[in-house]
């Protein structure tokens, strides 16, 4: 009976495997901090931070699996005939995995056509947020009250959306109702006047207040007023605020719902 050589068995079948378990463990560290290097000299260009966090998410990818081949190839196995099971395997994915490959186009083209950016406000599907992040198959939307909206890339691209900080102006649209019985002028004049005093509001386009319908119980005054973007919730915060005020104080009347009930006693 042939005696069993452990170190030339270990030279022969475990060397291979320990050169692979070493190049996976420096190999991923190189590969992450390669990752860091190319991103942080990203971060100092004027690209954009959602593409920057796009092209993190590819090459994260990218650098783990180039890794993994590099260890499997460690092992002896031949690489040509990797590449074809991989290809292969690669190609039932696509087909079996086609909606998540749809997202990824989907990704690339909105970071080429940039309808948004980060930290730009949108609302899509009932959800307004601003912009968090893009990657390969979703992208990250954060709500005011602070919740993460994930949507799939795909959808979102063939979505229709409203991107509120588009512009650098926006107009604030509102309408207060006051009772038949008040002085409409003096009401619209004092719309004005809080709408002068206060110093987000844009002079330029000018700000106006009209009558805009006559409701069953009420006058009901339109208000247009320009602001900066960012200001928008601020300003519009402030102005319902200061007019109910200011027509409290002038004896403008809003009118709410009310029922009169009648009660009437019949004899027998």
């Amino acid at each position: 009976m042939q005696n069993f050589d452990f170190l030339d068995y270990f030279i022969n079948k475990g060397q291979p495997i320990l050169d692979s378990i070493i190049t996976f463990i420096i190999g991923w560290y190189l590969a992450k901090l390669l990752l860091y290097i190319l991103i942080k000299m990203l971060k100092k260009s004027t690209m954009d931070p959602i593409v920057i966090s796009f092209i993190k998410s590819i090459l994260s990818v990218s650098l783990k699996v180039l890794v993994i081949v590099t260890c499997i190839a460690q092992l002896g196995v031949n690489i040509s005939s990797l590449v074809t099971v991989l290809a292969t395997a690669g190609a039932a994915i696509v087909l079996g995995l086609k909606d998540s490959m749809s997202g990824v186009v989907s990704g690339i083209v909105i970071l080429m056509t940039k309808p948004f950016v980060k930290g730009d406000i949108i609302e899509v599907n009932g959800y307004i947020g601003k912009i968090e992040e893009i990657q390969m198959l979703y992208t990250f939307l954060i709500t005011f009250d602070n919740k993460m909206v994930v949507i799939p890339n795909n959808e979102l691209s063939s979505s229709t959306f409203v991107n509120y900080s588009h512009e650098d102006m926006r107009r604030i649209d509102m309408n207060f109702d006051i009772h038949y019985d008040s002085d409409v002028e003096k009401a619209k004049a004092i719309i004005l006047d809080v709408i002068s005093k206060h110093p987000l509001t844009l002079e330029e386009p000018e700000a106006y207040a009209r009558v805009s319908q006559y409701k069953d119980n009420a006058i009901s005054i339109a208000l247009r007023v320009w602001v900066k973007t960012d200001d928008y919730y601020i300003l519009k915060d402030d102005l319902m605020e200061q007019i109910k005020r200011e027509f409290d104080n002038n004896g403008i009347d809003i009118p709410y719902q009310q029922i009169d009930i009648h009660v009437h006693n019949q004899k027998e």
